[in-house]
């Protein structure tokens, strides 16, 4: 027997009659064109094929076509024991299939094609993907189990996996799934089925295990309704023992068989028999319905009307095998209306067992004709008669398909429910948190996979101590884990209770849920997370906080995290009841945490009052401006508490009047803004990750750059402008590209000691790109927009702008050097002579990009729940360095300082940068507080510097606003 995790390996048979039209279009398989022969009413050519080939087949092939022994899709050489097996098997055996365990991709499919060529007929290749591939295959498409998806309610989300898992079973040369789970999961102590089932209610698992049918089929696959008569309401594993179902006849009409019944209608391929006795339909309870003619026979087969494929689960599970001998159960296994024998443990034997019944009249010619015949219309339907070899083209073009993962996400995601939040603690807003205990309760002592959670976490949690408790943990450690969780922030208590058939545990110890109980009495918030068995709850029922994903797979493990943070709204509903605890359908409803800017005008009365007081005041302030002609137009965007409380626009392109009026889209040459909302933001990103450190000196990345004191510049020295470089030389004159440029710069003097004296420099930040793109391997312009414009969904930032955009752009000076009035090009002639794009100069963007930036920062690094860096990374790179001792420079930014363009009013923690074109942001952390003010001031010419005043009044007037102070 092979024991799993989460469901033994099931299979079962279902009808023949399919008359659903495969998605062609979306699978793209060749194959599944072949594999659907159901499109007719009528199949002449494959009726031939099936009738020809059973009157060929001696009676050994007949007999071995009923038996399907067990593989692992693993790389195997030809001489290897295991494969001599397989062949045995198969030329000695005839047999018609086999059954497919843990493997990996190409060695899975690679065997199974080796297996079809060694075999006179096709051979049916199955494998329990009860929740996609991924439940044997590894690098396939990961999906929750069933009982999420039961959370969800969603017939098309179960469609969806039907068809995917379909899709990829017949890319690997699988053609065969024993999926889905129809148990109806009545029994809260169920230890074999669980989170395997769909739910407690029978409608629910009926119309979602149909909808998996459809799904499955249309795309080319048989589908499997298991485990017939209902494997929902019991309390032992049959891969331990023989379970008794001692419901009445009314009980599983109206329960048990209804998932059964309704996937019959829709023309299951097949129905998988359950170890276990029914006292209600067999009498005898020593006899398992798999060897039940009662049960098979005269229930499924003639009173349901099921003509498909029916099959046994494994043959190796102590259910029966401790009661019979393997060749006496195949024997009435056939007899009772098995078609298939699967995993059983010596195959020979039950191949001998069953070909010598035949052999003496026990099983008829007949009775063993039906079975082959049905066997051959499945492997006509599959298309294995034209075409039974792998299609090694369509691995890579179907198999894990990241859009197909995204939409087992999303399932993962819609299913996340909610049970108890007592103190209302849930989501948490990430924005105001810094550090969580993460305690992590493993229901067995064997390595549990909790990495996606603990990753997921780290994430979005800057500071997170990680503990691991489970039986085997001391007292004494166990009692540590208490203590730090006591002086946590917030505690996660992540509940990993696998479900592990074959083992007959369910839940979690008494010392386990007494440890929880302990931990769930301390003051600090906890919220308790059950990745898995939801029922684990009603071990530690005082809990306050207690969150179900109903699915320990990455996917369910992503989502709980995303829930937890609002990421995503929660709406998932019990699909079981807690009893207890919590009814069916129960579970609260949460929104998602909308991080995103909201605009004032959608808001109350003091945000409209504080929005007047600002149009007002900054509108006399920039149109008295605009009158001077410190700039033709600007674009204004003021962000309090999360608001856009200020968004206008002033002016014209240019100070013709006929000249194009501005808008808050307009998109502006931000010249050195560029510096801190591209090449230092990518720095912080870098420093997180330590790719780039602070005390790094440049001849790390310049081995030449050496010699009169270069050897001790730093990174730091570059972000802080106290390198020694100069600040500005004019290379375009005579150099072109970026590579020149950099050489350019390296070999420049040092106009002072390394440390000794802040000079804003536009040539070391060139040097800073060149850094970047060195560390990276890639181009900043790329690395912009991957990191930070399409993460935070700033539209209209770019470089180098394509000349379709440009009329959009505010137009900058008439440039002498170039002879021409610039629009769309960038305004910095080393920038411009560089190719358009550098760190210090070159970006493009509007107001309402800047003012996603600025939010991102006043979050500490997050906006739309995209981190694109930590708080404290965001606290330390805009902090003052005092470097040289005085200076107001941060990493990268400035900060305020008597007669700069932040006026007078800001917070001596804010901070902001300028740009040459009349740009500028600032922000200030401790008035949740951010100005942009974007113009065109060098428009026509570069000689007007009135907007230093402008910056400073700006400033003043939005600090008096929010303030309710008078001018």
């Amino acid at each position: 027997m092979f024991p799993f995790v989460f469901g033994m390996y099931d299979r079962s048979p279902k009808p023949i009659f399919f008359l659903a039209i495969p998605l062609l279009t979306l699978l793209n398989l060749s194959m599944v064109s072949q594999a659907n022969p159901h499109l007719k009413k009528k199949e002449p050519t494959k009726s031939t094929w099936v009738s020809q080939t059973l009157g060929q087949l001696s009676l050994e092939e007949k007999v071995g076509q009923m038996i399907m022994p067990a593989f692992k899709g693993v790389f195997l050489n030809n001489a290897s024991p295991e494969f001599l097996e397989m062949e045995h098997q198969i030329r000695k055996n005839h047999v018609g299939g086999f059954i497919l365990f843990a493997g990996d991709v190409y060695e899975a499919a690679a065997l199974i094609d080796e297996l079809q060529c060694r075999s006179k007929l096709p051979l049916f290749i199955a494998s329990d993907f009860e929740r996609g591939t991924n439940f044997r295959i590894r690098n396939t498409v990961s999906f929750p189990w069933n009982m999420a998806i039961g959370a969800t309610r969603s017939e098309n989300w179960a469609y969806l996996q039907g068809r995917i898992t379909g899709q990829e079973s017949r890319a690997l040369g699988v053609n065969w799934i024993f999926a889905p789970d129809l148990d109806v999961n009545s029994n809260p102590s169920n230890p074999v089925i669980n989170i395997r089932s769909y739910g407690e209610d029978p409608q629910l698992v009926a119309n979602l295990g149909a909808a998996f049918v459809r799904g499955a089929q249309e795309s080319g696959v048989l589908a499997t309704g298991k485990h017939f008569p209902g494997h929902g309401d019991t309390a032992v594993d049959s891969h331990l023992a023989l379970p008794v179902i001692n419901a009445d006849r009314h009980r599983l009409d109206t329960v048990d068989l209804v998932p059964f019944k309704r996937a019959i209608e829709n023309h299951v391929w097949s129905i998988m028999a359950a170890h276990m006795a029914v006292p209600a339909l067999e009498p005898n309870p020593q006899i398992p319905a798999t060897l039940s003619s009662r049960v098979l026979d005269d229930l499924l087969q003639n009173e349901f009307g099921f003509h498909g494929l029916v099959v046994t689960d494994s043959l190796t599970m102590a259910a029966l095998a401790d009661g019979y001998w393997i060749g006496d159960a195949a024997v009435r296994a056939v007899k009772a209306g098995v078609d298939v024998l699967v995993d059983p443990p010596i195959p020979d034997v039950a191949y001998q067992a069953v070909l010598g019944a035949v052999q003496r009249g026990e099983i008829s010619q007949q009775r063993l004709d039906r079975s082959v015949k049905k066997i051959l219309e499945a492997k006509a339907w599959l298309g294995l008669a034209k075409k039974k070899r792998v299609d090694f083209a369509a691995i890579r073009r179907l198999v894990d398909d990241p859009k197909l993962q995204d939409q087992a996400q999303q399932m993962a995601d819609a299913s996340i429910t909610l049970i108890r939040d007592s103190n209302n603690i849930l989501p948490l807003d990430v924005r105001r948190i810094r550090s969580a205990d993460l305690v992590l309760i493993l229901g067995r002592d064997a390595q549990e996979d909790t990495s996606v959670f603990e990753q997921e976490l780290r994430r979005r949690v800057e500071f997170l101590t990680i503990n691991r408790v489970s039986l085997s943990t001391p007292e004494a450690e166990m009692e540590m884990v208490l203590e730090r969780a006591r002086k946590a922030e917030v505690v996660f208590c992540a509940v990993f209770a696998r479900l592990v058939t074959g083992t007959g545990n369910v839940g979690l110890s008494s010392k386990l849920t007494d440890w929880i109980q302990r931990l769930n009495r301390s003051d600090k918030p906890v919220v308790t997370i059950a990745l898995g068995n939801p029922y684990i709850i009603q071990g530690f029922p005082q809990v306050s906080n207690y969150l179900c994903t109903f699915s320990n797979a990455d996917v369910s493990q992503t989502a709980a995290v995303k829930a937890i943070f609002g990421e995503i709204a929660i709406n998932g509903k019990l699909p079981v009841s807690i009893p207890g605890i919590a009814e069916f359908g129960n579970g609260v409803d949460r929104e998602r945490i909308d991080m995103r800017i909201h605009r004032s005008s959608q808001e109350g009365k003091t945000s409209r009052e504080l929005r007047k007081r600002l149009e007002e005041s900054l509108g006399r302030i920039v149109g008295d401006q605009i009158g001077r002609k410190a700039f033709p137009g600007a674009s204004l965007a003021v962000g309090y508490r999360g608001e856009l409380v200020c968004h206008k626009a002033f002016g014209k392109f240019s100070y013709s009047t006929n000249a194009t009026e501005v808008n808050v889209e307009t998109v502006y040459d931000l010249a050195s803004l560029t510096k801190v909302i591209t090449a230092t933001t990518l720095a912080m990103q870098l420093f997180e990750s330590g790719q780039l450190k602070l005390e790094y000196p440049l001849s790390r990345f310049f081995p030449s750059f050496t010699g009169e004191g270069k050897e001790k510049i730093t990174i730091k020295h570059l972000l802080t402008h106290t390198s020694g470089l100069p600040a500005h030389l004019p290379f375009y004159k005579d150099t072109r590209g970026k590579e020149a440029f950099v050489q350019r710069i390296l070999s420049v003097p040092l106009e002072c000691e390394p440390g000794s004296k802040s000079v804003y420099s536009d040539l070391g930040i060139i040097l800073l790109g060149d850094i970047i793109e060195k560390i990276t391997g890639k181009p900043l312009d790329r690395l912009a927009e991957e990191r930070i414009f399409k993460p935070l969904g700033m539209s209209h930032a770019l470089f180098k702008p394509p000349t379709e955009v440009r009329k959009g752009i505010a137009p900058t000076e008439n440039d002498p050097w170039r002879g021409r009035a610039l629009q769309g090009e960038v305004h910095d002639e080393n920038a411009y002579a560089m190719g358009e794009i550098s760190a210090h100069a070159g970006l493009f963007a509007n107001s309402g990009d800047l003012a996603i930036f600025c939010q991102m920062l006043l979050n500490g690094g997050v906006y739309d729940h995209h981190r694109v860096a930590r708080r404290s990374t965001v606290e330390r790179f805009t902090s003052p360095q005092d470097s040289p001792p005085g200076s107001r420079r941060a990493l990268g930014w400035d900060t305020p300082s008597e007669g700069s363009s932040a006026g007078s009013l800001l917070s001596p923690g804010a901070f902001g940068h300028t740009g040459f074109t009349g740009t500028s942001i600032w922000i200030d952390p401790s008035r949740e507080l951010y100005i942009i003010l974007l113009t065109n001031r060098v428009n026509p010419t570069r000689e007007n510097n009135a907007i230093q005043e402008a910056r400073r009044q700006v400033a003043d007037s939005v600090v008096r606003a929010i303030e309710g102070r008078n001018e």
